[in-house]
């Protein structure tokens, strides 16, 4: 058995997985939840928590587990989280915190890996992507994430993560990004822009879940401002996608995180505007375009694949 984390912007994941890349039991803790300490601190907390409630009510012992496997954004490296600009974390050694929390004797096998690679891997292997060899992930939710395959090969650059795909500029002197450029992807199409801006014009305060909004948006759906950010909304998705497609030239793209949530209001607009290739190069023959499979636990599977 081994254990996933995915730690993303707005909530960390949890998920005992087995040989057959299932997950048999999980806990979520949320940001927001945290009251007092450090965004490192809360997350070490929060991960020891769980793994222990997770072992309790599973009669395993920490020596049970191979491995542990964390999906971090930014760019990590050699156990540490680097540049997690949506965390606000710089540097910080997960792996060795998370070992002195956990480890009473023997040190802990733990690896860290970029949260859209760590999702791609298992779409890769049990999902969506499982039978192409040149194709890429798309991970969208508070930040935008992703890797390639080419010939069935995993990417990976020697230096940093990189597929940062949120943060290529798709305007010039654009909104404000997280990481203190201007224009990205992500300062676009994240979750989290889409949805507060949806929120705005519908007013409604406060947290509501996906399935809520969708359903109040539906409600909604001849309301201008609803139809005008929904065509925006998806015209720079299209446009940040085409991008991608005219670089790798993928056969397949699967797109998850949260923002596959909103699948039913996105995914037919997008494929119409990337498919009349407004944006493509190569416009005769357009990559497909899915939905990830194993949705937003993809990050706690492919953690485990590492």
């Amino acid at each position: 058995m081994k254990v996933g984390i995915d730690l993303g912007g707005s909530h960390i994941a949890i998920g005992l997985v087995d040989d057959n890349f299932e997950i048999t039991q999980k806990r979520t803790y949320y940001m927001s939840e945290r009251k007092h300490g450090t965004v490192e601190e809360y997350i070490i907390d929060c991960i020891a928590k769980g793994i222990n409630e997770i072992l309790d009510n599973s009669s395993l012992k920490m020596k049970d587990i191979e491995q542990i496997g964390i999906a971090a954004p930014g760019s990590p490296r050699d156990g540490h989280i680097k540049n997690a600009v949506n965390l606000g974390i710089d540097d910080f050694n997960i792996a060795e915190e998370l070992n002195k929390k956990l480890s009473k004797n023997e040190e802990i096998i733990i690896k860290v890996i970029n949260d859209g690679k760590s999702a791609a891997l298992a779409e890769k292997k049990i999902g969506s992507l499982k039978e192409f060899s040149d194709c890429v992930f798309l991970c969208i939710g508070t930040g935008i994430g992703g890797a390639g395959f080419i010939n069935n090969e995993f990417l990976r650059p020697k230096r940093n993560a990189g597929f940062e795909f949120g943060h290529m500029v798709i305007k010039k002197d654009g909104e404000s990004c997280n990481c203190g450029n201007r224009g990205c992807f992500e300062a676009y199409c994240s979750k989290g822009k889409f949805k507060s801006k949806m929120q705005e014009i519908l007013n409604v305060p406060g947290y509501i879940c996906a399935k809520e909004l969708i359903a109040i948006i539906k409600n909604n759906i001849y309301n201008k401002e609803v139809k005008e950010l929904l065509e925006e909304y998806i015209d720079n998705l299209a446009l940040g996608i085409s991008n991608i497609i005219n670089i790798l030239e993928p056969e397949a793209i699967s797109i998850g995180g949260s923002m596959s949530h909103y699948e039913e209001l996105i995914f037919e607009g997008l494929k119409e505007k990337i498919n009349n290739g407004t944006y493509l190069f190569n416009k005769q023959n357009p990559p497909q375009i899915f939905s990830a499979k194993a949705g937003n636990d993809a990050g706690i599977i492919g953690a485990t694949l590492l």
